[in-house]
């Protein structure tokens, strides 16, 4: 009855794409040139694709790991033992949440500075992880769905915009490789954090049926998100300059001039990337504190809404993304591959045994 039921939530493999892009291409596509060019300047897609071909690679040891119906915290658990491995879990939940936070505070902050400088970002944030909480309640299904139509209707309006063609410096992105190999791995890590999203495969992997096809998908996805990133970056870097990037919060939105309808459209993009972290991380809970997905969505949801008044200034977001990203670089890039490399020791000791 409990595999049925199973099959029943589950997803075709071929949405994994829609799922992974609309969590990778989400409000940080505003704000990516930035930092990026102030470390290395016009070089910055070079850190972009090293940062994409890292994602692949930890893309593939996470289908490598997982089992059957297993996710992180069975993972972890399998590996560690069933106290630590709980323990460990309750990680998890602290880390979709706050990658909630995150995308939730810096869209209000866009919307606040481009559209409604009026209207008290509480607003914003309540109807916001409402929507959100009420595409959970339908299941990863329901919220799978929203993805595919935020993808379908925000990434095309995204690459096929207008552009001041007869604007851009087109030698602006020459000499190739014109920084230092540190300069180029500092904003490698730096676009890792807009590439994080993709751990949503750690929970979701027992509801995609057939679970190891979807791995081609998951690696489809980035490979879309890292033309769109590209694609972004150097039309910023052919139309501003270095130093002008620099200075500007929004490249994105100031060089498309996307400002009412490109910003609206992008909430599509919003509250499927909300309602995903929440199903994640209420779903992790569900398996790590033994409460329902439910309650723990319940309770979750109220605490997200708290934290985001204190992360209301310019400083105070950056300094939350700076942190997201950090943690989200150690956990993907250190702590997965070191959780293979356990895995493997573990699975060939209980082979001999």
């Amino acid at each position: 009855m409990r595999e049925q039921t199973m099959m029943t939530r589950q997803i075709p493999p071929f949405l994994t794409f829609f799922i992974v892009t609309v969590m990778q291409v989400g409000v940080g596509i505003f704000t990516f040139q930035r930092p990026i060019v102030k470390i290395v300047g016009h070089d910055g897609w070079i850190a972009i694709i090293i940062s994409a071909l890292m994602v692949h690679a930890v893309i593939w040891l996470v289908y490598q790991m997982l089992k059957e119906n297993e996710t992180i915290v069975d993972l972890q658990t399998r590996v560690f033992g069933r106290i630590l491995g709980r323990f460990l879990g309750l990680y998890w939940i602290f880390y979709y949440s706050l990658f909630v936070l995150v995308i939730l505070v810096g869209y209000v902050e866009i919307l606040r500075v481009w559209l409604f400088p009026e209207v008290y970002p509480g607003v914003f944030a309540f109807f916001t992880l409402l929507l959100a909480y009420l595409f959970v309640g339908g299941g990863l299904r329901m919220v799978t769905g929203l993805s595919v139509l935020s993808v379908i209707l925000a990434i095309p309006f995204l690459l096929f915009n207008r552009f001041p063609y007869g604007q851009l410096q087109w030698g602006s992105i020459f000499p190739l490789w014109d920084h230092s190999i540190m300069d180029v791995w500092m904003a490698t890590q730096t676009m890792t954090f807009q590439f994080l999203g993709f751990e949503i495969l750690f929970m979701a992997y027992p509801f995609i049926k057939e679970a190891p096809r979807s791995q081609k998908w998951a690696h489809v996805s980035v490979i879309c998100s890292t033309i769109v990133y590209l694609f972004a970056f150097i039309l910023s870097v052919l139309f501003f300059h270095e130093h002008h990037i620099s200075t500007i919060i929004w490249p994105t939105i100031s060089l498309w001039h996307m400002e009412y309808i490109g910003v609206s459209i992008w909430f599509l993009i919003l509250v499927p990337n909300v309602a995903l972290g929440l199903w994640a991380a209420s779903r992790a809970a569900k398996q790590t504190v033994k409460v329902s997905q439910r309650r723990s969505l319940q309770g979750l949801s109220p605490l997200v809404f708290v934290a985001a008044f204190f992360f209301v200034t310019r400083w105070e977001i950056e300094n939350l993304s700076s942190f997201t990203g950090n943690l989200g670089f150690y956990t993907v890039f250190v702590y997965v591959p070191l959780l293979y490399v356990i895995e493997r020791i573990v699975s060939k000791r209980g082979q001999r045994r």
